[in-house]
């Protein structure tokens, strides 16, 4: 029994690159992007490393996904039309300091983090 609990402690998602970049910059005016990877994915959630709150997510009835939390959002298509592709919208800044969200993208149990900075 002993020899079982460390295996049930232990995440079954790891990091890997997807093919994604690692970091979209935005300037403070904001805008669009979008990125593309090698690899599907089924889910893209936008995460707050320093309060741990997360966005919400969404559904359009064409079967894209919407994910947005304070100043981004994000939209891709379900995973059954086998998407590679993430659009990125972020708003102007306007707060005078430089800010920072991260975006975590899913295939199964593996996932790859895009740091997104706005000036």
């Amino acid at each position: 029994m002993l020899c079982i609990l460390p295996f049930l402690c232990t995440s079954c998602f790891k990091e890997v690159d997807l093919g994604f970049p690692a970091t979209v910059t935005f300037s403070k005016e904001g805008g669009t992007k979008t990125v593309t990877g090698d690899v599907a994915f089924t889910n893209a959630d936008i995460h707050d490393y320093k309060t741990a709150e997360q966005g919400e997510e969404t559904w359009g009835e064409d079967g894209t996904r919407y994910n947005s939390y304070k100043w981004l959002k994000v939209e891709y298509k379900e995973y059954k039309w086998n998407s590679k592709e993430l659009t990125i919208y972020a708003e102007p800044n306007t707060t005078g300091k430089s800010r920072k969200l991260y975006i975590e993208l899913y295939s199964g149990p593996e996932y790859h983090v895009i740091t997104v900075v706005q000036d």
